[in-house]
């Protein structure tokens, strides 16, 4: 049964180095689906935030590489 507190959860299954898995478990004590499923969603969060960064930084660096290349385009 879903509650408010609790969403709907999928069983999956995952492949990790048996040492990765003790790791784990050790860390996530008693209940080790749930510091697995917060370690992928710290994870995900952080890939979102380094490709955000990433195209931000592009951008700006982008803008400025294309309008030099249409100064010296310009000037020629």
């Amino acid at each position: 049964m879903t509650t408010p507190k609790m969403p709907a959860r999928s069983k999956v299954s995952i492949t990790l180095p048996p040492e990765l898995e003790q790791r784990a478990k050790e860390a996530g004590g008693s209940n080790f689906s749930a510091y697995v499923e917060q370690a992928l969603e710290e994870k995900l969060l952080n890939d979102g935030m380094l490709e955000y960064a990433r195209l931000r930084a592009r951008d700006a660096a982008d803008d400025v590489f294309e309008a030099s290349e249409a100064d010296i385009e310009a000037a020629a």
